[in-house]
C-alpha cells in the first residue's frame, strides 16, 4: 500500500498523509520557510502524540489535570505529493491545540479548539504539488483542560483533490422523513460550490445504494451555479422495503451524489435517450442509516418503536500507552469490550471523538451522545470561546449528521456557573444553534449537581430544563423525582454514574450502596446512564505518580475489571456469572473515593486466611436465578440473586487453597454459566498471548500482546510484579507499553514494562511491508515466551 494511503472515489482523490512528516519539539521563528534545514528534525508518522513520549514529571505545568504529562510547542513538516491534480483541501480531523497551517511560509488558518475537524481550501494559495506544509502547535498554556489531552497532530490528516465543482467538505445532509414498514422517504441536501470564473450549468444525480449493493432510489437535479457561489440541493427520494439501522443489525445504506456538468475534464456518461453526452466531474459518498427514535418523559428512550434502556459509558479520547494518537484498531477493540459487557451507548465526554469511532459505532451497533464541550467559560478557553463557538459547533454536526449512531447532540458539560444569567444565555445560544443546524436530533447539555441544596440544585436544573430538550443529570439520581415535582417534563438521562455508590439527601457524593443502574432499571421514565468513566483514562489524577482516573470497568490495557462485572450481569443478554474477592491486601489506586468501590480481585491467593482459618468476602455478579458456590469441589450453599435485591450476592468463605467455582443455574436447574478462581503457586514463567493472529501491512494496524506470570500449571500469579521484557523483530514495531498501573512512573515507551496484578502488555504496530512479527517476553527467573502475527497486504 502506499504510504499515503489512498481512499479514491472515482471522480476524487482522498489521501491520508500519514508519513513524510518531520517534527521539532520546541519553538522556532522559521519553523514554517520552505528553505529551512529540517533534515536532522524527527521523523514521525502522523497520527503523533509527543506528550505521552515524556517526561512525566510533577513539576511539569499541566500538573494533576494533563496527568502530570508535558506539554510545550512543537512544530511539523512535510511537502505535499507532487501529483496534486485539481482543486486541493486539507483536512485536520484534530490537532492539540491552538495550532497555525503554512503553505510555503504563507499563513493558511488558525484555531484554539483542539477537538474540531478543520478544512482548508488550498486552491487560493496556488498549490500545484511539492510545495512544504508546516504546522505550528501552541499547547504550552495551561490550564486548557480537565483532563490529558495529548499534544500535536494526533489525528488524521487528509489531503482532498476534486474538480472545481464540487460537493463542498460534509455537503450533505441525508434526512430519514418518514418510515413505515413498506418504505422509507430520504431527504438529501446537498451543497455544491463552483470554484470557476465563469457561470457553470451542472447536474446532480443521487443514488441511495443499499445494504447490499443495489440500487434502490435515484433523483436527479439540474441548476445554474454563478462564478464562486455555492447551492444547496434539495432532493427527496423514497426506499421501499427499507432495512433499519438496529442495534442488533445496525444496516447502512449510503447516498452516492454524483456532479456532472457539459464541459469539464472527467469520465463521459450518456442520459438513457442516448442524447447529449455530459461529464461527471465530481462523487461523494455519504453512509446514513434508516431508523426512527422518540425520547419520552414518560416511557423513556425508543429506537424503532422497541423501547430501549442505555446502557452507556462515558469515554474519553486517549487511550493509555499510545496517548491520543488512536488508530481504529484500537478503537475497535475498547469498543468489542464495551459490548462484551452489555454496553449500548457512548457519550463523548466532553468533545467531539475522532471521525473513526462514529464509524464503528455505526457498524456495531452503539447510541451515541455527541458533545462539543466541557466547561465553556474558564481559564484557557474564555479568550476564545466568543469568538470560535460557532464554527467549533458547525464543524461537529456538518461532520457527524448523517451518522445513525448519533441520537443527541449535547453542547457542553459542567459549567462553573451553573445556573447563573451569563450561563443561561450561553446554554441558550448553544442549543438554539444546534437546534437550527440539526433541526432531526435533541438538544442536551450535562448538567452538575450543584447548588445550595437540594432546592438550589432544583432551581438551576429547573431553568437549565427550559432551554434542552433531554435532561441529563451529572451524580444526581436521587434528585429525580424533586425534579418531577419541580415541572421539569423532559426524558431524563444520568449522563455521569458512578460504578457503585449513588448519592443521597442533599450530597450527590454520598456513600450509598444502592447502584444507580437501578435508577434505570426500576423507572419507566429514566432513558438510561452513562457510567464515569467506560474505560481508565489519562489526566484528573491525583497526587504524583497517579497519572490517571482509575476507576472504570475497564483498565487501559483493555482487562475487564471484577467490578465491570457486575454491569455485564445487569446489561448483558447473555447469561453470565462472576466470581470476585474482596482483597484488602491489594494494592488501591489513588482515586476520588467517591468513585470508588470494594477491592474486589478475581483470585483466590490468600495464604494470610488460611495460616488464621480467617474468611473471605466473595461477591458474585449473574443475570441467572441462582448460583451454587463450591470450594475444591464442596458444595458450600445456594443463594437466589432475587433475595439479595439490588445488591450482588454476598458470601463469607472459609479459606482454602484450591479452586472457588461459581455455578450459574436458571429457574429449571440448568446450569447457564460458569465461572472458577484458582489458587497459583509460585510463579515460574511468562505466558504470552496476541490478541489477533493478523493484522494489516498498513503502519496504522495493531496486535496487543499480553504477557502474564503464571504458576506451573498456567494460573496467574496475582501478585507478580516482574519486570518483563519485550522483544519484537520482523513486520512492526513496539508503539506502547502498560500494565494498568496509572500510579506506576513507568515509562508509557520503550520495551520493558512491570507486571501490575500478573500481568502488562506490549502494543506493537504493523510495518508497511508486510511479514511476520516476532514477539518474545522476557523476565529474570522466568521461562520467557514468544508469539507470531503474520502481517499481510493490506491493498
Amino acid at each position: 500500500m502506499s504510504s499515503e494511503a489512498n481512499t479514491t472515489e472515482e471522480h476524487r482523490r482522498i489521501r491520508r498523509l500519514e508519513t513524510g512528516w518531520r517534527f521539532h519539539r520546541g519553538d522556532i521563528d522559521d519553523g514554517a520557510d520552505p528553505e529551512l534545514e529540517d533534515d536532522d528534525w524527527e521523523a514521525v508518522d502522523v497520527p503523533h502524540d509527543w506528550s505521552i513520549e515524556g517526561p512525566f514529571d510533577p513539576d511539569n505545568p499541566g500538573d494533576q489535570q494533563q496527568g502530570f504529562a508535558p506539554g510545550g510547542v512543537g512544530w511539523y513538516r512535510r511537502e505535499l505529493p507532487e501529483d496534486i491534480d485539481g482543486e486541493a483541501t486539507v483536512r485536520f480531523d484534530g490537532v492539540y491545540r491552538n495550532f497555525d497551517v503554512y503553505v510555503d511560509g504563507e499563513h493558511v488558518g488558525h484555531r484554539p479548539y483542539g477537538y474540531s475537524t478543520v478544512t482548508y481550501d488550498l486552491a487560493e494559495f496556488g498549490v500545484e504539488g511539492g510545495e512544504t506544509l508546516a504546522v505550528r502547535v501552541d499547547n504550552d498554556e495551561y490550564p486548557h483542560s480537565r483532563w490529558y489531552t495529548g499534544s500535536g497532530i494526533y489525528r488524521d490528516v487528509h489531503l482532498v483533490e476534486t474538480d472545481p465543482v464540487a460537493v463542498t467538505p460534509f455537503g450533505t445532509d441525508v434526512r430519514t422523513t418518514a418510515v413505515t414498514r413498506h418504505s422509507a422517504d430520504v431527504q438529501v441536501l446537498t451543497e455544491v460550490e463552483n470554484g470557476e470564473s465563469d457561470t457553470v450549468e451542472c447536474t446532480l444525480e443521487t443514488e441511495i445504494v443499499g445494504p447490499d449493493g443495489d440500487v434502490v432510489a435515484t433523483a436527479e437535479t439540474e441548476t445554474t451555479l454563478e462564478a464562486g457561489e455555492s447551492d444547496e440541493f434539495d432532493q427527496h427520494l423514497s426506499i421501499a422495503d427499507p432495512e433499519r439501522w438496529t442495534l442488533e443489525d445496525p444496516s447502512q445504506y449510503v447516498a452516492r451524489s454524483v456532479v456532472s456538468r457539459e464541459s469539464a475534464t472527467g469520465s463521459p456518461s450518456q442520459n438513457d435517450e442516448g442524447g447529449e453526452t455530459t461529464l461527471a466531474i465530481d462523487d461523494y459518498v455519504t453512509p446514513f442509516g434508516i431508523r426512527t427514535f422518540e425520547w419520552t418523559a414518560e416511557a423513556g428512550f425508543f429506537l424503532n418503536g422497541e423501547s430501549v434502556d442505555l446502557k452507556g459509558v462515558n469515554l474519553h479520547h486517549d487511550a493509555g500507552c499510545l496517548g491520543a494518537a488512536v488508530t481504529e484498531p484500537a478503537l475497535e477493540r475498547r469498543l468489542e469490550t464495551l459490548q462484551e459487557l452489555g454496553c449500548n451507548a457512548i457519550r463523548t465526554a466532553h468533545n467531539p471523538p475522532q471521525p473513526e469511532l462514529l464509524e464503528l459505532c455505526d457498524r456495531m451497533g452503539f447510541l451515541v451522545i455527541d458533545e462539543v464541550y466541557d466547561k465553556w467559560r474558564h481559564e484557557g478557553v474564555d479568550e476564545w470561546f466568543d469568538e470560535w463557538w460557532r464554527e467549533d459547533l458547525a464543524a461537529m454536526i456538518d461532520r457527524d449528521r448523517n451518522h445513525p449512531s448519533i441520537v443527541c447532540w449535547s453542547v457542553g458539560n459542567e459549567n462553573y456557573d451553573q445556573g447563573d444569567d451569563q450561563m443561561i444565555e450561553d446554554l441558550a445560544m448553544l442549543t438554539e444553534a444546534t437546534a437550527e443546524m440539526d433541526p432531526t436530533r435533541p438538544v442536551t447539555y450535562g448538567n452538575p449537581p450543584w447548588g445550595e441544596g437540594t432546592e438550589g440544585v432544583v432551581e438551576n436544573i429547573r431553568r437549565v430544563a427550559e432551554h434542552v430538550d433531554v435532561l441529563c443529570g451529572n451524580y444526581q439520581e436521587h434528585w429525580y423525582d424533586d425534579y418531577r415535582e419541580a415541572g421539569v417534563d423532559l426524558p431524563i438521562v444520568g449522563s455521569e454514574n458512578r460504578r457503585f455508590f449513588r448519592g443521597s439527601g442533599d450530597d450527590p457524593l454520598a456513600f450509598v450502596p444502592r447502584n444507580p443502574w437501578y435508577d434505570v432499571a426500576e423507572r419507566d421514565d429514566v432513558c438510561g446512564q452513562f457510567l464515569w468513566p467506560g474505560i481508565d483514562y489519562l489526566g484528573e489524577s491525583r497526587e504524583w505518580p497517579s497519572k490517571g482516573w482509575p476507576t472504570g470497568l475497564v483498565d487501559t490495557t483493555g482487562a475487564i475489571k471484577p467490578v465491570g462485572r457486575f454491569h455485564q450481569a445487569a446489561w448483558s443478554e447473555e447469561p453470565t456469572v462472576f466470581a470476585a474477592a474482596v482483597d484488602h491486601e491489594r494494592e488501591r489506586p489513588a482515586c476520588r473515593p467517591e468513585w470508588s468501590g470494594p477491592p474486589l480481585s478475581a483470585h483466590w491467593n490468600f495464604p494470610d486466611r488460611e495460616d488464621s482459618q480467617g474468611f473471605v468476602n466473595v461477591y458474585t455478579f449473574t443475570n441467572a436465578e441462582s448460583v451454587d458456590l463450591y470450594q475444591n469441589d464442596e458444595l458450600l450453599g445456594t443463594q437466589r440473586a432475587d433475595d439479595f435485591g439490588l445488591r450482588p450476592i454476598e458470601w463469607y468463605v472459609p479459606y482454602e487453597a484450591g479452586t472457588l467455582r461459581a455455578i450459574a443455574k436458571d429457574d429449571d436447574g440448568d446450569v447457564v454459566a460458569e465461572h472458577e478462581l484458582e489458587t497459583a503457586a509460585e510463579p515460574s514463567r511468562i505466558e504470552l498471548e496476541a490478541d489477533r493472529e493478523t493484522i494489516a501491512a498498513d503502519g496504522r494496524d495493531l496486535v496487543y500482546v499480553r504477557a502474564t506470570v503464571t504458576d506451573d500449571d498456567g494460573v496467574r500469579v496475582p501478585r507478580a510484579d516482574h519486570e518483563v521484557r519485550f522483544d519484537v523483530s520482523g513486520a512492526g514495531e513496539i508503539a506502547g507499553v502498560d500494565n494498568g498501573d496509572l500510579d506506576s512512573d513507568e515509562s508509557w515507551v520503550g520495551d520493558t514494562r512491570s507486571a501490575y496484578r500478573g500481568t502488562c502488555i506490549a502494543v506493537v504496530r504493523a510495518d508497511r511491508d508486510g511479514g511476520t512479527l516476532e514477539i518474545e517476553a522476557a523476565a529474570d527467573g522466568l521461562a520467557e515466551d514468544g508469539v507470531s502475527v503474520a502481517v499481510e497486504d493490506a491493498s
